[in-house]
């Protein structure tokens, strides 16, 4: 088992995060870089989300689906 969530989970919080705002947009999956940080930074990205027009709010639940799950492995 690893010591770091999967993209899964950090996908299935971020999408609930959305639901709760009343946001349409749901992420199927992210995109993981291969390696974990060193610098504590956020190894993966929700690029489904990027032309979403309400950016503030989605980038508002980016920081804080990041900030829970950092670094993730693939699903």
């Amino acid at each position: 088992m690893s010591d770091y969530p999967t993209a899964a989970d950090a996908a299935a919080f971020l999408n609930e995060r959305l639901a709760a705002r009343g946001l349409p947009y749901r992420v199927e999956g992210l995109v993981v870089l291969p390696y974990v940080n060193p610098m504590w930074l956020a190894n993966w990205d929700a690029p489904e989300l990027a032309q979403a027009p309400e950016r503030e709010a989605i980038e508002e639940e980016l920081r804080e689906a990041r900030w829970r799950f950092p670094q993730v492995t693939e699903d």
